[in-house]
C-alpha cells in the first residue's frame, strides 16, 4: 500500500493531518486506543490494588473500555478515527460494560 503525500492532506485542515496516519496504516488509532485501554486498566489497577487487596478486573476493564469509547466516539466525530473501528472498539467495549452490570 503506498502512503498519500502529506500535500494531499495539507488542504483538509486539521483533520486531515490528523487522519493522515491512516493512510499508511489503517489501523494506527485502533494500536493508539488500544494502547490507552491497556494503560488505563494497569494504572486502575495498581491504584485500586492500593486501596484493596483483591481488585475488581471486570469493573477496571469496563471503566477503561468506556474512557476510550468516549476518546474513539470524539476521533470518529473529527473524522480521525475510521467508522468500522469505532464500531469494533464499541462492541468490545460493551461487552465488558454488560458483564459488568449483569456480574451479580
Amino acid at each position: 500500500m503506498v502512503c498519500d503525500g502529506l500535500n494531499a492532506t495539507l488542504n483538509t485542515g486539521i483533520s486531515g493531518i490528523l487522519a493522515f496516519p491512516t493512510t499508511c496504516d489503517y489501523y494506527f488509532y485502533a494500536k493508539i486506543l488500544g494502547a490507552i485501554w491497556i494503560i488505563l486498566i494497569f494504572t486502575l489497577y495498581f491504584k485500586e490494588k492500593e486501596t484493596i487487596t483483591k481488585p475488581d478486573m471486570i469493573s477496571i476493564m469496563a471503566i477503561s473500555s468506556i474512557a476510550t469509547m468516549f476518546i474513539a466516539l470524539a476521533g470518529s466525530l473529527l473524522e480521525i478515527v475510521q467508522p468500522d473501528i469505532f464500531i469494533e472498539i464499541f462492541v468490545i467495549g460493551m461487552i465488558f460494560i454488560v458483564i459488568w452490570l449483569f456480574k451479580r
